[in-house]
């Protein structure tokens, strides 16, 4: 036994494959990245207290000899064998490295793959077709979101895939509508452009915007930024239904037929859910950067398509 496996076993430590489940299920719960291993970081204690460790197993050292340098170099146990889960994690291509990460976001996390988000949702007993709506970051829908993002905004836009016909989904096709989503409640700040609601599920796991197609896919809609508004569920359902609309100032431009509602209709309580949003000078909210703005051409398309005018 080597001398680090005998100290994981004089402390009674969990074994690496527990480890390693542990860090799968966090990756999860944080919405696809937990940052590098250090003193001081939440998940550390978070999946140290998943195990219920005490202070000695959470405190004791590691010593590694360097013997050209004549010096011992010392590390935290529980540190080094998170390392160690979250290391054969990666080899099994289950999630990126930070140093690979770092090239896609800037940030030294570890990223669940793909496949590493298949393997946490079976033993989660979470169904696979949960990952079109679950906001969990992979490695590669982050590669779609960052090209959605980086993407210089054309002038001309064409709203409408240049292939009329229906293509076969395949994984690469949902992967860049995870992306589509992703990158659009990102860039709204998981806000509803209407209303700025912002909430999330207990557990983390989702939130209640949605990424709405101005041009829907029924249409030939592009899963481009451009063509993206973030809203609740309410408001995405009225605007796929015409009961509002935008101006090319993106102010919020509603039908008269709402005039004729009888009072009890499109209420919540006190809350007049169509009649709220009437003021005709109400603008939506929108990501800082004005390169990813719906593209007019895409609200014009709406205006004369969608909207009950």
């Amino acid at each position: 036994m080597s001398y680090e496996s005998d100290m994981y076993s004089q402390f009674n430590m969990p074994t690496r494959e527990q480890v390693e489940q542990a860090l799968l299920r966090a990756l999860l719960n944080h919405g696809g990245v937990i940052k590098e291993f250090s003193s001081g970081q939440e998940i550390v204690d978070e999946i140290a207290n998943e195990f219920d460790l005490n202070e000695k197993q959470r405190s004791a050292f590691l010593g590694t000899v360097y013997r050209k340098e004549n010096r011992v170099k010392k590390s935290l146990l529980w540190h080094r064998l998170l390392f160690r889960a979250a290391d054969s994690l990666a080899k099994e291509k289950l999630v990126s490295r930070p140093t690979k990460t770092l090239l896609l976001t800037n940030k030294k996390e570890w990223m669940l793959t793909e496949k590493g988000f298949d393997e946490t949702l079976k033993f989660s007993n979470i169904p696979i077709a949960w990952k079109e709506f679950l906001p969990t970051k992979s490695y590669e829908v982050q590669k779609v979101v960052k090209a959605l993002i980086k993407s210089p905004r054309p002038e001309n836009y064409n709203p409408f895939n240049s292939d009329r016909k229906l293509k076969k989904i395949t994984i690469e096709s949902t992967i860049r509508a995870r992306g589509f989503r992703q990158a659009v409640i990102e860039a709204y700040n998981y806000r509803c452009a209407v209303c700025e609601l912002k909430i999330h599920s207990p557990d983390n796991l989702s939130w209640e915007v949605e990424a709405a197609h101005i041009v829907p896919h029924a249409s030939m809609g592009r899963d481009d930024i451009w063509n993206g508004l973030a809203l609740c569920h309410l408001h995405h359902w009225a605007f796929d239904v015409g009961w509002f609309t935008l101006q090319d100032d993106y102010t919020i431009n509603i039908p008269s037929k709402v005039h004729s509602l009888s009072e009890d209709v499109g209420r919540l309580g006190d809350y007049e859910f169509v009649r709220s949003i009437s003021n005709n000078s109400t603008r939506i909210i929108l990501p800082n950067s004005s390169e990813l703005h719906p593209h007019h051409n895409a609200i014009q398309w709406h205006r004369q398509n969608i909207f009950y005018a």
